[in-house]
């Protein structure tokens, strides 16, 4: 079966999880083409969360759909390579709170360039109109 028979054999969610790995991996190579440091789809989640804002890691967790144990694995990994840092939460003292170093904004900043490049390439692929409604697409709440 060649891949054009197998994306016409599958359904919306199957097609969406195939063009999101698809578009991850694009993301990935061109970010790993431009640090040092290798960084996992995880650590390139936690850092876009905390760039959106500072947030325990709890609450990264919930974000991410992975156990706090599994959040505080990546913080450190994280932190020891300088792009977060924890302070205390103002609320509650034992919660920590993560928050990005300049270096992680610098990061950040670097990450979001490649996604908006991506963006880029993607309208040029399938158009604007194509683009902007399947990105109101996903923007609605779905119902399931």
């Amino acid at each position: 079966m060649d891949h054009l028979e197998f994306t016409n054999s599958l359904g919306l969610i199957d097609l969406v999880s195939e063009q999101h790995k698809r578009l991850r991996q694009a993301v990935m190579q061109k970010i790993e083409a431009i640090f040092a440091d290798s960084f996992s789809q995880m650590d390139v989640y936690l850092i876009s969360l905390v760039n959106h804002r500072p947030m325990s890691v709890s609450e990264a967790a919930r974000y991410m759909n992975v156990s706090r144990q599994a959040a505080h694995k990546q913080v450190k990994r994280l932190s020891e390579l300088g792009y977060i840092e924890l302070g205390s939460s103002e609320k509650n003292r034992r919660d920590k709170i993560i928050v990005l170093t300049q270096t992680g904004r610098k990061a950040s900043a670097k990450i979001n360039q490649v996604k908006q490049d991506m963006e880029s390439q993607l309208i040029a692929s399938i158009g604007e109109t194509d683009y902007e409604r399947a990105k109101a697409l996903f923007q609605k709440p779905w119902e399931l």
